[in-house]
């Protein structure tokens, strides 16, 4: 009794906090919407949208991917594949990704978020990962970003 006890009231405090599990992961519950992912300025809204990023590969959100790609890059990559919109390229590299290379997209921790101040007063990044990934990334330990229109963008480009 005192385990059961034990395990819905752990249940009730993840209730009330708004969820536990895969929740504290920025991108993974989102519907459609980008909400406030990566819009804090420094290096804690650089994480976030960098975190969220990678974990809409593995999980297969769209939405949060092609939300974080700059305007311009989101368009360059749909025009690449697909049908010329950036989800069905998403979903072209997605499917042909491994199901180790998606889960190492997970798993991948960040080692180091280096903010600067650009010289038009907005902010640039580069997130260090702290492994090489295959798939859309090709390889890189890291990848740049900006903050932009309120939120941090990344115009890396996803390889096919």
């Amino acid at each position: 009794m005192g385990r059961t006890w034990l395990l819905t009231a752990g249940a009730l405090v993840c209730a009330l906090l708004g969820g536990c599990g895969a929740s504290d992961r920025p991108g993974l519950d989102q519907d459609g919407d980008l909400g406030s992912i990566g819009t804090a300025t420094g290096e804690a809204g650089a994480r976030e949208a960098a975190r969220a990023y990678l974990d809409a590969w593995s999980s297969g959100n769209s939405t949060v991917a092609c939300g974080l790609l700059t305007a311009a890059k989101a368009r360059e990559f749909g025009a690449k594949l697909g049908d010329g919109t950036c989800p069905a390229a998403f979903a072209g590299i997605r499917d042909r990704m491994s199901e180790s290379a998606r889960k190492s997209y997970a798993d991948v921790q960040i080692a180091e978020v280096k903010v600067n101040d650009r010289a038009d007063g907005g902010q640039s990044a580069v997130v260090r990962l702290s492994q090489k990934l295959d798939g859309p990334l090709n390889g890189d330990d890291d990848f740049s970003w900006r903050y932009e229109s309120g939120r941090w963008l990344t115009k890396e480009d996803p390889e096919g």
